[in-house]
C-alpha cells in the first residue's frame, strides 16, 4: 500500500470530509475491528481508492428515485490500520485525528494475531473499545 505524499494528503482530505473511522463488529463471533469507509455518489472517486488501496465498494440502496446512486468504499482490520498510518499526518478534523491516533497506538497491542485472547488482552480490548466509543 503506497501513496505519494500528494495522494496521501488528498486521501486524508476525502476521509476528513466524506469518511469515517470506526471500530465495528463485523461478525458476531469476533471483537470489534477497525473500519475505514468513504461514502460518495462519485463511483470514479471510490474506484481511485480501491485501485490504490484495495478494499471493497458496495452499492447503497436508493429509496427515492430522485436521489443519485451512492456507494461505500471500505477497508477493514489491518488494511484499515495501514491506510490510517499513511493518511494520519494529513488529517485536519480533530475527532478523526483522535480516533486515528488511538487505533494506531493501542489496537495491535490488545489484538492477538491468532484471535485467542488471554483475560489480560480481553480486558485491554474492552478498555480500548470504551475509550474509542467515548471519543467525541
Amino acid at each position: 500500500m503506497k501513496l505519494s505524499d500528494t495522494e496521501a494528503a488528498y486521501a486524508a482530505g476525502i476521509l476528513d470530509g466524506e469518511g469515517s473511522i470506526s471500530l465495528t463488529r463485523i461478525r458476531k463471533d469476533r471483537w470489534s475491528s477497525p473500519v475505514v469507509s468513504i461514502s460518495s455518489t462519485d463511483r470514479e472517486l471510490l474506484d481511485w481508492f480501491r485501485l490504490r488501496l484495495g478494499g471493497t465498494i458496495i452499492n447503497k440502496r436508493t429509496y427515492n428515485p430522485k436521489h443519485s446512486p451512492s456507494f461505500d468504499w471500505k477497508l477493514t482490520d489491518r488494511q484499515a490500520l495501514e491506510f490510517l498510518k499513511i493518511v494520519c499526518p494529513y488529517l485536519v478534523i480533530r475527532r478523526k485525528i483522535a480516533r486515528c491516533d488511538l487505533l494506531l497506538s493501542e489496537y495491535l497491542a490488545c489484538t492477538p494475531r491468532n484471535g485467542r485472547y488471554s483475560e489480560e488482552m480481553a480486558t485491554k480490548k474492552r478498555k480500548l473499545i470504551e475509550r474509542f466509543s467515548s471519543l467525541p
